[in-house]
Order: structure tokens, then C-alpha cells, then sequence
């Protein structure tokens, strides 16, 4: 024993792998490209062949649900059922969702929507309750049912007064099963009072015209907010700023749409690396692949001319791998305790090389393979939390494990699904899609 009582330490040898990051594309869970699939409630659902309109390299799925059918009574059997059963096919399918569910699809809400804003509030309560039943598949549920197709603009309910009666039940009710997201950033501005509209990590923003103009078609305002009011809609650089501290915490995403008009962000769109920093700004973690058709063909024949292993790619290669989060393992360290239990500590840095912050509960374990092939499995899921690696950022995790001899791997996963997340590095073998860390010899 030492002077101070502790136990000397054995000596650690610790050889650790490589870290090379890949451009490889991974699908990781509540991040990247989707497409829209559209159901409408009122007769019995029939999800026959809808198989066929998955596409296998996605891990979101956009469930578009309209419930014009209902404008004057509440959901039936017939409608729970439905709602049912398309949860339950894109569960199965692994698909994580983001549920869009409306009372119009053809732009003229004003003949499709309630009258009665309790009539609404009645049908989110009864969604929510479903809900409930799919939350660790749901991703972020967007809107308020209202709106020309969803989109929050043009409906008779988007008084400040109104949106905040309609938002509070569902902002409640809906505890821990998605992401909530509205239209505007003014809008999260009426649903919470000033200071804890950006500190709040529930509500984030849908917004679909990207790009398509300076103020994204409405998206942002015209006037600075010295001029107008808090839950008025600002010029675009203030609200870009107020989104990129917002969305560091909720999610930001939606449809890109192309202009060739000479404005303000041209400059954004005129090269992939200048699209980029814009997305990052923003924290873009999803973006629909379909719409716009001229958006996709651009991005296909952009390239990207910056250093590193994404030279040369596409553009739309490029946004496919740096959507949401994308997770470099960059250094590890370890070393032995000093200590009365014979420990190891775990020094593992991670880079975010993606436009935003992880949004999910993680799960990681460490297993160590010794020269027989035996495993060690410890389950660290109290000192790993990816949602703490900012994007465009690093985060040093530590850890403390009992000492281990072999090959040592890392393996991250979607908590609530056991989904794989995928580490950008290149050179590795992977074992149940983990990453080695290094080889521990204890002496």
C-alpha cells in the first residue's frame, strides 16, 4: 500500500486506433433526406404496397395526415385506427417520422377548418393521445392543424391570442414524444415569454422555403424588431441569428426551394461551400429530397470545392452526409486510476462535423474483445450523451470503466430504438457497428 492508503497502479499500456474521417454516407437515426407520404382520414386506410414508395437509404419518413374530414366532429374509431396503422407500418419499417397532420391539401384552408378553435384543440388532444403510443419512432410533429397545407399562414386561428390557446395544450400534453415545430420564429415568440422562447428545448421551427427568397417567402419579416413588435416577424438577419441560438437546441428543417433572383443570399446559393455555412447557421437537420425538383438538380451538378475528404463531391452528396449531425471520432485516451478500485479512465473526443446538434437519447456501450475472442460488455450510457457534441463543434467525453485487456470498442445508439449511430471514420472494423477505440494491455 502507498502512504495515502491507495492500491499502486498496474501498468497500462494503451495503443489507440486511427482516426480518419470518411465521406462515407451513414443512415443515422432523426437526421437527413425524406419524402412526403399522404394519407387521408374518413374512410378505412389500406397501407397494401405502400412499401413500394419507401426509399431504402432514408431514416425519416414525412406523414402528411389530413383531417378535413372531420371539420365538424371529432375523430372516429374509423380515424384512430387509421392513425394506427400508418404509425405501426412506419415503426416497422424503422422509419422515424415527422407527422404533419392538417385539414387542408389544396391551399384554401379557409373552407376546410373548424369554425370552432375548441373543435381543434378537441382533435389535437385526441392526436396526442396516439401519439403517445408511437413516441419512440415520432421525431418532431409540426404545426397546429392549421393553415393552408399545414403551413400556419393564411388560416383565421393565427392571432397571437389564438395560436397561444391552440400551442399550450399540445406544448403540455405532448411531454416527451416528439419535437414540436411551427412556421415562424415569431411564432415561438407568442408561445413563450421572453427569455425562455430561446432556452426552451421543445418547440423549433418547419420552414418551407429555404433559400427561395431572403425572407424564405414570409418565413422571416421585413422590418427590424426595434420597429415591430416581439411576436412580429423580423428582417432576416435578425431572425437567422435568433434561429441559429434557438435551433441549437430543437430541430430546424423542411423544403429548400430554388430562385435564380439576384438578392441578398445569392451568394449562399451560388457553391456548395457557401450553401453550407448557411445551413449551418441555421442548424439544418432535415430537408425534403422530392420538392423542389430545380433545388435537387442544382445541388446534383454543384460541387464542392473545399479541402478534405469531401473535395469533389456534389452538392447533393455534400448535404446528404452533413444533415443534422455527423459524428467524427478525433482522440482517445487511456489511462489507469489511482485509486482503491483498480479503474480506467476513458478520455474520447468527438467532433460534429454536421450542420446541427444531435436531437435524441443515447445509449453507448464499450466492449473489450481479449486475445481468446472474450467480451466484456459495459453499458456507459451515463457518461456518453451525443446531444452534448455541439455542431460544428467537440466534445471530450470521460469515462470510468474497470480495467479491461484487448481490442476496446465504442458502439452509440438511438436509446429508445436501439438504431445504430454511425461514427464519419474511416479504416475501422466494425463489430455490431461499433468503433475501436484501441488495444489495452494491463501489465
Amino acid at each position: 500500500m502507498s502512504k495515502n492508503g491507495s492500491k499502486k497502479c498496474r501498468k497500462i499500456l494503451f495503443s489507440p486506433a486511427r482516426f480518419i474521417e470518411s465521406s462515407e454516407d451513414f443512415s443515422n437515426p432523426d437526421r437527413g433526406w425524406y419524402q412526403i407520404h399522404t394519407f387521408k382520414l374518413g374512410e378505412p386506410v389500406d397501407m397494401t404496397d405502400r412499401e413500394y414508395a419507401l426509399n431504402n437509404t432514408d431514416s425519416l419518413a414525412f406523414v402528411l395526415i389530413d383531417i378535413g374530414a372531420y371539420k365538424e366532429r371529432p375523430l372516429d374509431d374509423v380515424a384512430i385506427d387509421g392513425l394506427n396503422k400508418i404509425f405501426t407500418f412506419f415503426r416497422n419499417y424503422r422509419l422515424d417520422m415527422i407527422v404533419r397532420v392538417v385539414y387542408d391539401t389544396i391551399g384554401d384552408c379557409l373552407k376546410t377548418e373548424p369554425d370552432d378553435e375548441q373543435q381543434i384543440i378537441s382533435h389535437i388532444d385526441q392526436l396526442v393521445e396516439v401519439m403517445e403510443n408511437y413516441k419512440d419512432r415520432i421525431f418532431v410533429y409540426q404545426g397546429l392543424l392549421i393553415g393552408n397545407w399545414g403551413e400556419m399562414h393564411s388560416s383565421k386561428f393565427l392571432s397571437p391570442a389564438r395560436l397561444q390557446r391552440l400551442s399550450a395544450g399540445l406544448v403540455e400534453k405532448i411531454n416527451d414524444t416528439a419535437y414540436l415545430a411551427v412556421r415562424r420564429p415569431a411564432y415561438v415568440r407568442i408561445m413563450f415569454p421572453e427569455g425562455q422562447d430561446t432556452v426552451q428545448s421543445k418547440v423549433g421551427i418547419y420552414d418551407d422555403a429555404i433559400l427561395a427568397s431572403p425572407t424564405h417567402l414570409g418565413t422571416f419579416g421585413e422590418k427590424p424588431a426595434k420597429e415591430v413588435r416581439r411576436e412580429q416577424s423580423w428582417i432576416p438577419q435578425e431572425e437567422i441569428e435568433y434561429v441559429s441560438a434557438l435551433c441549437d437546441r430543437v430541430p430546424y428543417g423542411g423544403e429548400a426551394l430554388w430562385s435564380d433572383e439576384k438578392d441578398s443570399i445569392s451568394d449562399a446559393r451560388s457553391s456548395v461551400s457557401g450553401m453550407a455555412k448557411y445551413f449551418s447557421k441555421l442548424h439544418l437537420t432535415y430537408l425534403n429530397r422530392v420538392h423542389d425538383v430545380t433545388f435537387i438538380e442544382k445541388l446534383k451538378k454543384m460541387k464542392y470545392k473545399g479541402l478534405g475528404v469531401y473535395r469533389g463531391m456534389t452538392g447533393y452528396e455534400y448535404m446528404s452526409v452533413h444533415l443534422g449531425y455527423r459524428l467524427v471520432l478525433r482522440d482517445v485516451c487511456c489511462r489507469a486510476v489511482n485509486s482503491d478500485r483498480e479503474q480506467l479512465r476513458w478520455d474520447v473526443t468527438v467532433e460534429n462535423v454536421g450542420f446541427a446538434r444531435p436531437f435524441l437519447e443515447s445509449g453507448c456501450v464499450m466492449d473489450a474483445f481479449d486475445e481468446y475472442g472474450n467480451r466484456i460488455q459495459f453499458d456507459v450510457s451515463e457518461w456518453f450523451d451525443i446531444k452534448q457534441v455541439p455542431a460544428g463543434g467537440k466534445h471530450t467525453f470521460v469515462c470510468m470503466t474497470p480495467y479491461v485487456t484487448g481490442a476496446v470498442y465504442l458502439r452509440f445508439f438511438k436509446a429508445s430504438t436501439g438504431q445504430a449511430i454511425h461514427f464519419a471514420n474511416k479504416g475501422q472494423k466494425n463489430v455490431s457497428n461499433a468503433i475501436l477505440l484501441g488495444n489495452v494491455i494491463v501489465k
